[in-house]
């Protein structure tokens, strides 16, 4: 089992495509996603506006931008429980 946070907005294709490969490997991993929109906090929204996709991790690392497919794996492999 996986848990992660999912910093996204409506209308990012990048946001898109990292929701995409997380469904993806959701089964061999079992992961649970917790989706948060940026535009739902003012302060979320300036700590993250130029960085969606932010995949936040249990062990505190991140994954953000163009997430490449490989490092997403080694992330989950990571933070694996």
């Amino acid at each position: 089992m996986v848990n992660l946070d999912l910093y996204f907005r409506e209308g990012c294709w990048l946001c898109d495509k990292a929701e995409e490969m997380l469904n993806g490997l959701k089964v061999k991993y079992g992961i649970n996603i917790n989706k948060i929109s940026i535009d739902s906090d003012k302060e979320i929204y300036e700590l993250y506006r130029f960085d969606i996709p932010v995949l936040e991790f249990k062990d505190g690392s991140a994954l953000h931008g163009v997430i490449k497919k490989k490092d997403l794996i080694r992330k989950l492999e990571e933070n694996r429980e």
